[in-house]
């Protein structure tokens, strides 16, 4: 990974509103991802948390020997200690993962991030 800044520009639409107070409300139904649906027990992923801007660098820090060999980077917490991802590789670079200490990691079918909001009826906000 470049540096942080280049996160904070993949995921900027996560700190916005009505976004940001509304996600961790959400639940992801795993049924839109066939691969996950398969390999993890729950039928719903649960979000607990937005990673704020300035706890990026921290964060980082406490996943990186999990997560750099897949590229990519933590943005959402979930119930169970599970990660909400984006990639930032050259080859992955804004698709969204799920990644499970116990199960794995998981690409998102491709989604990018507008994609992932929609599954949790969540839309973009215009600016």
């Amino acid at each position: 990974m470049n540096n942080v800044s280049d996160i904070e520009k993949l995921i900027e639409d996560i700190w916005k509103e009505p976004i940001f107070s509304r996600i961790t409300t959400k639940k992801l139904d795993t049924s839109f991802y066939s691969e996950l649906s398969k390999q993890i027990p729950d039928k719903f992923i649960v979000i607990e948390e937005v990673f704020l801007r300035d706890e990026l660098e921290n964060i980082w820090e406490s996943y990186q020997a999990h997560l750099s060999e897949y590229e990519i980077f933590p943005f959402l917490g979930t119930l169970g200690e599970a990660v909400i991802c984006i990639g930032y590789g050259e080859i992955n670079r804004g698709k969204v993962y799920y990644f499970d200490f116990d199960f794995g990691c998981f690409e998102l079918e491709g989604d990018r991030l507008e994609d992932f909001f929609s599954k949790l009826n969540l839309s973009v906000p215009k600016v």
